[in-house]
């Protein structure tokens, strides 16, 4: 039975959890909430930013794709959800829906949808809802003791290099979506 080390925040079953990023809450609410009656759309690109986003909740939600659609249902939310968990895929979406939209993100986040929305006029905002930090949790695990190993995100990627500086090269490394499989190739060439 091949043993597998998971990288990210949300441990999966039959794996051994190891998370080598933690988020935290930095965001300043007021400049949002001051202009919530203009906001038409709130768009969610992680889980994280479902679990940090305090509310309100009454505008229409868009999620990247299936997990943090789930994670809105959860809340007892319905949401547009993007068919492809990138935001790339997002951006099919809010190019072909008209409104304001608000977007909770991590500090780290890519600027490939803010990009976009500003340079088509698509009116937004953004809050930088939460920090991803890295972290070395003790006991560090053995990588000689797993098979596989589990990348969440690219910021997983990074985490993982700072505590063991390269990829291994005889482990299966599974990238949990494009942007993390892009990230994971760029260091292995």
């Amino acid at each position: 039975m091949s043993k597998k080390l998971y990288l990210g925040l949300r441990p999966k079953k039959g794996t051994v959890h190891y998370p080598v990023i933690r988020t935290q809450f930095c965001g300043d609410l007021e400049p949002a909430l001051a202009k919530w009656p203009l906001f038409t759309h709130i768009i969610f690109t992680s889980i994280s930013a479902v679990e940090y986003w305090p509310g309100p909740w009454d505008k229409k939600l868009i999620a990247i794709g299936k997990s943090t659609a789930a994670a809105l249902s959860k809340k007892g939310y319905d949401s547009i959800v993007s068919p492809v968990a990138t935001q790339e895929g997002v951006i099919d979406l809010v190019e072909s829906i008209p409104g304001y939209f608000l977007l909770p993100r991590s500090r780290l986040a890519r600027a490939v949808l803010t990009d976009f929305m500003e340079k088509k006029g698509i009116l937004f905002s953004v809050i930088d809802l939460y920090d991803t930090h890295y972290q070395r949790l003790e006991p560090v695990p053995n990588l000689d003791d797993f098979d596989e190993i589990i990348f969440t995100s690219p910021s997983t990627v990074e985490g993982f290099l700072r505590i063991y500086k390269a990829l291994p090269l005889n482990k299966k490394l599974t990238a949990i979506g494009p942007i993390t499989e892009e990230k994971i190739a760029s260091i292995k060439n």
